[in-house]
């Protein structure tokens, strides 16, 4: 306990949540020994720690979710090899914790004349209803074989890897909207992306040598993998409420959007 008398006093509230990856992909080291079966404590964002999540450049670097993970989730010790699924569990487990469970959005229904309507959201039905059984068969979700009986071992995203794609999706749009081209930072980018997803190919783990099969597979190929791996990832938490249309009654699907900026406001 602080010997500051004014912190002491501030109690925050927090919740033990589980991470919908289980933590069955993480090396030792990423979370903290005394989180078992990947259940955190999680605390509510303080006013300091809200602002840098809305902060473009802290969360486009990730600094922001590694100093808000140090303040208010202190069991994650390397918040840069986190799970994008497990990113998106997080941002879902601070809004509850900080401003409770029902969330404000705003939607169109594509019906004639609708119009843009506000509805509540739960998210504590989001976070109670993780799809995470199949991840107790997870050697075999991320294996396969192409058609041309190469087999391949593939992994969920992590957060670091997701950032550096983005990165570069972000320089190759700066480049285009200036005018110019670059072939090879799209290559790259386009290479960088399947490397994400990719652990090993016929038991071959070394990055360059992936990187060099990727460059002369043909694209029927890369429609294989990606189209496995989005069937292999179908765990986690279900990001789409079901609204009601207040002009026709009809329901239909809203993705949430979890970016902070508009996220996190209470």
């Amino acid at each position: 306990m602080s010997t500051n008398p004014l912190l002491n006093s501030l109690k925050l509230p927090g919740r033990v949540f589980q991470l919908p990856s289980k933590g069955i992909f993480y090396a030792p080291g990423i979370l903290a020994d005394t989180s078992e079966h990947a259940e955190v404590q999680v605390k509510p964002l303080s006013a300091l720690a809200e602002i840098k999540l809305r902060s473009p450049d802290m969360l486009f670097s990730g600094r922001a979710l590694a100093e808000v993970c140090q303040e208010c989730i202190p069991e994650i010790l390397q918040p840069y090899e986190l799970l994008s699924k497990d990113i998106d569990a997080i941002f879902c487990f601070l809004r509850i914790v900080t401003y409770g469970a029902e969330m404000e959005i705003k939607s169109t229904h594509e019906c004639a004349g609708a119009k843009l309507t506000t509805h509540v959201v739960d998210i504590e039905q989001i976070v109670m209803n993780a799809n995470n059984l199949i991840l107790d068969h997870a050697l075999t979700l991320y294996t396969m074989t192409l058609s041309n009986e190469q087999k391949l071992m593939l992994k969920p995203v992590t957060f670091k890897s997701a950032m550096h794609v983005m990165q570069l999706r972000r320089d190759v749009e700066q480049i285009m909207s200036a005018g110019g081209t670059s072939q090879e930072l799209i290559e790259k980018t386009i290479i960088q992306d399947m490397l994400s997803i990719i652990e090993s190919v016929e038991g071959i783990t070394d990055v360059s040598m992936i990187e060099e099969w990727l460059r002369q597979l043909p694209k029927k190929y890369y429609k294989e993998i990606t189209s496995y791996s989005k069937s292999a990832n179908e765990w986690g938490f279900n990001l789409t409420a079901q609204l009601t249309c207040k002009e026709c009654g009809e329901v239909y699907p809203h993705n949430l959007e979890l970016d902070p900026i508009n996220f996190f406001t209470g």
